[in-house]
């Protein structure tokens, strides 16, 4: 991947579609992940950010967080939740998690990020 590619990860499959969808629309290559071992072999395609919520089965993100810091240390990893007070937010954070959004969000909040990363979609 190059460029403007984008890693969802979600064990949601309507949130994984909606949120691929809206990017596509925006110019963005989403990659998505179900689950933490289609997360980590997603990332070895070098998406330039990942959007990783942090309830996933069997697993959480902070786990994943800290296993997709030993593969790419450099992606930046926006926390997506449902639970803004959940101790694993602040975990997420203190591991180096570029941002956290909160369930529900606007594709606005997400693009915003995307523009701090100064990340551009394909023209």
């Amino acid at each position: 991947m190059t460029g403007n590619s984008v890693l969802i990860v979600d064990d949601e499959p309507q949130i994984l579609s909606l949120f691929a969808e809206s990017l596509a629309r925006y110019g963005y290559q989403a990659l998505t992940a179900g689950d933490a071992e289609t997360a980590l072999e997603r990332l070895r395609q070098h998406p330039e950010v990942v959007f990783l919520d942090l309830k996933l089965p069997g697993t959480d993100g902070v786990q994943v967080l800290e296993a997709m810091h030993r593969v790419d240390p450099s992606i930046p990893v926006v926390i997506i939740t449902g639970y803004p007070r959940d101790s694993l937010v602040e975990a997420a954070m203190n591991l180096g998690a570029f941002a956290c959004l909160v369930k529900p969000f606007s594709m606005g909040d997400v693009l915003a990020i995307l523009g701090a990363l100064d990340l551009r979609a394909a023209a």
